[in-house]
């Protein structure tokens, strides 16, 4: 017994040590090169293309990213001849073409950017878009009626329609409601499509989310290359990723953009090449 009370004490002993002797260490975080961050979409509808360039902030650096305007940024088609110059607009703080110009479907382009003495380049090919035949809604009462779950209050949104190329097909799909992007890590997970979950004809493939009524939504269909559709898969990763011992430690997601004069020192971001086709709903009570 007495054996045992000394074993307690010893152990309380011990954590009370382990207490007061915690010690602050400040983490000495070198300050890195800043890295560019390219962002943007080039699509197959007439309108000023426009793309983003900003360059990374150190660790303890406050504020948004600082928009970098001293690039040079062409599109060009296979070929390498030119299609049109983009031009810095101070408004938006992007790169805009100073034409109107719409991608065509079927054709691959290259984005190119000259910056910092460095010359790069993002590829990609202009996807036909899958067909949807049918946008439609029902309430939860409507889809136990015919015995389908439904997952909450409200009305939930189906889409019908085919898609047209061989292989398989990847999409991101965007929804607004009310004219706001619902883009919570949620909504953003569930936007990124594969033809592997659905095949070649979909019948009520169901939109994310639910509706309330005189919601206005509008949807967008984005078509991905491949290299594009791993970025946004990486990236979700990345959102869900909790630091946990079984987590994987965190990394930035594979950019699509190559370095052409230093392939080591690559960029952050994408370029998203897509056809896109809109559609759009008022919800009204039934």
């Amino acid at each position: 017994m007495k054996k045992n009370r000394l074993k307690i004490v010893s152990l309380l002993i011990t954590v009370l040590l382990s207490w007061s002797c915690q010690e602050i260490i400040d983490v000495d975080l070198t300050q890195s090169e800043k890295r560019l961050v390219i962002e943007g979409k080039l699509l197959d509808e007439a309108s000023f293309q426009r793309i983003k360039i900003s360059e990374t902030l150190n660790f303890y650096d406050t504020g948004n990213l600082e928009p970098f305007k001293d690039a040079e940024v062409s599109l060009l088609d296979s070929k390498n001849n030119l299609i049109v110059n983009f031009v810095y607009n101070n408004e938006d703080s992007s790169y805009i073409t100073s034409t109107q110009v719409a991608l065509s479907m079927g054709e691959e382009y290259k984005l190119q950017i000259e910056a910092k003495g460095e010359l790069l380049e993002a590829t990609g090919v202009i996807l036909q878009n899958a067909t949807l035949d049918s946008l439609y809604y029902l309430s939860n009462e409507e889809l136990q009626a015919i015995g389908q779950p439904s997952f909450g209050e409200g009305y939930f949104m189906f889409v019908n329609g085919k898609l047209n190329n061989e292989g398989i097909e990847y999409f991101k799909l965007d929804v607004t409601v009310n004219d706001t992007l619902q883009n919570s890590r949620g909504d953003f997970s569930n936007s990124v499509l594969s033809s592997e979950f659905f095949g070649k004809e979909f019948v009520a493939l169901p939109v994310p989310g639910s509706f309330e009524p005189e919601d206005s939504v509008g949807l967008e269909l984005y078509t991905l290359n491949e290299d594009m559709y791993q970025y946004y898969v990486e990236f979700i990763n990345l959102l869900f990723n909790d630091g946990g011992v079984f987590s994987p430690p965190p990394v930035n997601p594979t950019t699509n953009i190559k370095n052409l004069t230093n392939p080591e020192n690559l960029p952050l971001g994408f370029i998203q090449f897509s056809s896109v086709q809109r559609r759009g709903i008022v919800i009204k009570e039934r």
